[in-house]
């Protein structure tokens, strides 16, 4: 009965996350009872199963029925997961966007309220658009490059034994990994080109006002602000291919080692240039004796950017180990 699963499995996982339990239910009785009525009360042969299976048709066509209709703006394989995408994405953006513009206005109060909304407006509307726009594209490619879609040859009929195996439960790739990972990123490119000033220390003054002491130099911080879009818009690529796999292969985990590769040389190269680095923060700290006075600016910088980079550099080995390990476990488990 493993090619059974293996059916309902393959229909299940382009159906809405919300309707896949009870759609296998069904399923799985539909199929019980067409084979009961084939087999006789006997146990099933193989032959007897694949006949069941190439009765009900190919999983995606099946799929499509269970949804009620078909939808083809991204493709039916890969619609919900591009809809979902698309919810995470508007909601990260409107929180992201709203929580920056209401600490940069506790910082600054705007003067004017009514002009400060219709900025608020405007940059949400602006901010919304742009999500729809990337999210789009990127499942557009996802899509052309057929990521979750096994083709099969023009001149091919559909086979059960086309099926892909059921992932080892260790390898599926819970969504709501990736849909954190997208939310983050979401917010951290909304952070980094809306207000990154505001990343830093935050000092209360006597009259109950409230001063940021920057993190980051912003006319250097500016100069990169390029790759650390790119950085950002890259993950959010690879969370959107993880989240439509939904399982480590071979394929993905290499996507995720480059990708792991790629955001080590930006950080090096971003972080190996000091002038990044706003000294008046380091100062502030040397004034309220949490770094001993006296300690060259350039010596703080340099270690602190030393431990970051190394930090950085360990999350991202041993997140491209894990998912190889998780990748090789579902291919040996495959061929066994």
């Amino acid at each position: 009965m493993d090619l059974v699963e293996r059916y309902i499995y393959a229909v299940t996982k382009r159906l809405p996350i919300n309707q896949r339990e009870e759609i296998e239910k069904e399923l799985k009785g539909l199929i019980e009872d067409m084979l009961a009525e084939r087999a006789r009360h006997q146990e099933p042969s193989q032959s007897e199963i694949e006949a069941v299976l190439l009765g009900l048709g190919e999983p995606s066509a099946l799929a499509d029925q269970y949804r009620g209709k078909k939808r083809f703006l991204i493709g039916p394989a890969n619609f919900d997961h591009y809809l979902f995408v698309l919810k995470i994405v508007v909601t990260a953006v409107g929180f992201g966007l709203t929580l920056a513009l209401i600490i940069g206005y506790v910082v600054n109060p705007p003067q004017n309220v009514l002009a400060a909304m219709g900025s608020y407006v405007a940059a949400m509307i602006a901010a919304i658009i742009q999500g729809f726009a990337w999210v789009t594209a990127i499942f557009a490619i996802i899509e052309h490059c057929g990521v979750s879609v096994i083709k099969l040859p023009r001149d091919k009929i559909w086979s059960p034994l086309d099926l892909p195996q059921i992932p080892v439960k260790e390898t599926r790739i819970k969504p709501i990994e990736p849909i954190l990972g997208i939310a983050f990123a979401v917010f951290m490119i909304i952070l980094f080109n809306s207000a990154n000033q505001l990343i830093g220390a935050y000092v209360a003054g006597s009259d109950s006002s409230v001063t940021v002491i920057p993190l980051f130099n912003e006319e250097t911080f500016r100069g990169f602000l390029i790759f650390f879009n790119l950085l950002f818009s890259l993950g959010i690529v690879k969370e959107c291919i993880k989240l439509v796999i939904g399982r480590w292969t071979i394929g993905l985990a290499a996507i995720n080692a480059v990708v792991n590769v790629i955001s080590l040389i930006v950080f090096v190269y971003i972080f190996s240039n000091h002038a990044i680095w706003n000294d008046h923060f380091a100062l502030y700290f040397m004034q309220i004796g949490i770094i001993p006075a006296g300690i060259d600016l350039y010596t703080i910088w340099s270690h602190f950017t030393k431990g970051l980079l190394a930090i950085v550099a360990l999350a991202l080995i041993i997140d491209s180990i894990v998912s190889l390990a998780k990748a090789l476990k579902y291919k040996i488990t495959n061929l066994l």
